[in-house]
């Protein structure tokens, strides 16, 4: 069973079948264990701990050898991000001391649908973690940029449509958008195309017209990117899986 909490700032997936090939991604990815330690490859080196939190395009693989266990993908251009990276001293930043409480609340959320018990885990765990999720402040292109994506029905994703809707040209966008957010825009279109082609899964679409309803250019473009983010095959993604959108 693998049960995936969509949030407005992060994906959550939970279960016994969070295992990953080498992959890298521009989001920041958290590790918790819930039952035996993490066993996890970062850029060729072998970690063992409760929480690993990943930094952003480093290779890594794990796998949860049928243990329970909690895999957050952090969006790039949040506060929660952020604030993290300013915490990781190169490629990760292992957090082992007095999470016992964290890693109980955790194990709570395989087997419930309430979506404030994520809400309250998600906080309590920024806490501990000592961050903000706080709104941060942008330009207001990049602001109006970002609402436009999460706003949008469009299958055109591409750098040229977007520039045109806030009135910049598609490098200066670029440029722009790098940094004030700190990641390529092309890649953030990926998340936010994820995340457009998972919630029509989670209304219960297949994965074929998902895909097209994400603007992927066909579905195995879509099943590739999910392999390069989440390290899984879209198949395991979805299989016995349970979708929970946490915001509205």
């Amino acid at each position: 069973m693998l049960k995936i909490f969509w949030d407005k700032d992060n994906i959550a997936f939970i279960g016994n079948q969070v295992n990953a090939a080498e992959h890298s991604h521009c989001v920041l990815q958290v590790l918790l264990s819930i039952d035996e330690p993490l066993q996890v490859t970062v850029d060729n080196e072998c970690i063992s701990g409760k929480c690993i939190i990943i930094n952003k395009n480093v290779r890594h693989i794990f796998l949860c050898d049928n243990n329970v266990q909690l895999s957050i993908l952090i969006e790039p251009s949040s506060n929660f991000a952020k604030e993290l990276i300013k915490k990781i001293h190169g490629n990760y930043l292992k957090c082992d001391s007095e999470i016992e409480s964290i890693q109980k609340s955790a194990a709570i959320l395989i087997d419930t649908n309430n979506k404030q018990h994520y809400i309250n885990f998600i906080q309590d765990f920024a806490k501990y973690l000592g961050v903000k999720r706080g709104s941060r402040v942008l330009d207001k292109r990049i602001t109006d940029l970002l609402e436009i994506l999460q706003n949008c029905n469009c299958y055109d994703h591409s750098i040229e449509n977007l520039a045109k809707s806030v009135c910049l040209s598609s490098s200066r966008l670029s440029h722009l958008f790098r940094e004030q957010v700190g990641v390529p825009l092309k890649s953030y279109i990926l998340f936010h195309q994820l995340e457009k082609a998972f919630t029509a899964l989670l209304n219960g679409s297949n994965i074929t017209n998902a895909a097209m309803l994400a603007g992927f250019d066909s579905p195995s473009h879509f099943a590739a990117t999910v392999r390069k983010w989440t390290g899984m095959p879209v198949s395991a993604s979805i299989r016995d899986s349970e979708f929970l959108k946490v915001f509205i």
